[in-house]
């Protein structure tokens, strides 16, 4: 026995309906039920998956129970054609049909008590929330930012100062050398044994000047060279350079021909040292030089230049 039924026969629109399929066959057959993905016909869909329950009513007779839920979007009268079902019993196969069922699909009716147009609502008011606004103060922020940035970074372009820390104002050469020098005074570096190593930081000293006050390549120059480029560029008096090619000459002498100098000489070259860079120093860059930068320099080092230079 086969037969197909439907759990209601009207329904709205929408809603969903079972449909069954009855089967009793004996136990030695088997069905094939039919598959379906989302439709069962073309105004009729599947809701879900088919299930099949079996209920033995013999030993040799048995009821099989396919069912399926089904729904309809689309309002009418619309028949659920009949399943044909494959009977198998080992390499027999034989077919069965059911019979077709119809389902009837209304609308919901209309509320003729009630009129039927309405007024469109007008939005409703909800109150502005923090997380709302934040995303528009966070950009207004990085963007007075970025503008705060661009006004400063062109001005100290313009002014020739960098954009985050201020640029340390450099020492005069003078300034720098003179300081030194006046370490190597204090330490009596002319008195001690070691020649070497007094002419080096002497000169070193004097040649760093160099390098500073008249942007020459003194520290890698020989002392030729070096005279050699006072002459060429005219930037020093006869005298004063020929006293420099001297000292120079002397230093060269202790660190490479071990010569012992006397002590008058080490301290003569000390002496011309002071001499050299007072004499030769820029009255300009001295101006430049603010205030706060003679503050690294030490009290006594500064009465120490003065008198040098008075």
């Amino acid at each position: 026995m086969f037969k197909s039924n439907l759990s209601h026969d009207t329904i709205l629109i929408g809603d969903r309906v079972e449909l069954s399929v009855y089967a009793s066959i004996p136990s030695e057959y088997s069905v094939q039920f039919p598959i379906f993905a989302d439709t069962l016909t073309a105004n009729i869909e599947v809701v879900g998956t088919h299930t099949i329950d079996t209920i033995s009513k013999s030993d040799n007779l048995q009821e099989l129970i396919y069912k399926l839920t089904l729904t309809s979007f689309d309002s009418g009268y619309f028949q659920i054609p009949g399943f044909i079902l494959p009977l198998v019993n080992g390499s027999t196969i034989d077919t069965v049909t059911t019979s077709p069922v119809w389902l009837t699909v209304n609308t919901l009716p209309a509320d003729t008590t009630q009129a039927s147009i309405y007024d469109i609502k007008p939005p409703i008011s909800q109150p502005v929330t923090f997380w709302e606004v934040a995303p528009w103060i966070g950009g207004t922020l990085v963007l007075a930012g970025l503008v705060w940035l661009l006004v400063t970074f062109l001005r100290r372009r313009k002014k020739n100062e960098p954009l985050f820390f201020p640029r340390k104002p450099v020492e005069p050469p003078h300034i720098v050398a003179l300081r030194e020098l006046e370490k190597v005074r204090e330490a009596k570096m002319w008195e001690t044994d070691n020649h070497k190593l007094y002419h080096s930081n002497l000169t070193d000293i004097i040649r760093s000047y160099i390098e500073g006050r008249f942007m020459l390549p003194a520290m890698e120059q020989t002392t030729f060279e070096i005279v050699g480029s006072f002459k060429v560029n005219d930037l020093a008096e006869g005298k004063l350079l020929d006293e420099l090619e001297n000292i120079l000459s002397l230093a060269d002498l202790v660190k490479f021909a071990k010569m012992s100098p006397t002590l008058d000489e080490n301290k003569s070259s000390l002496d011309f040292a002071f001499k050299f860079v007072n004499q030769t120093k820029q009255v300009e860059e001295a101006s430049q030089f603010n205030q706060s930068d003679n503050e690294n320099i030490s009290d006594d080092d500064s009465k120490t230049i003065n008198t040098k230079e008075q």
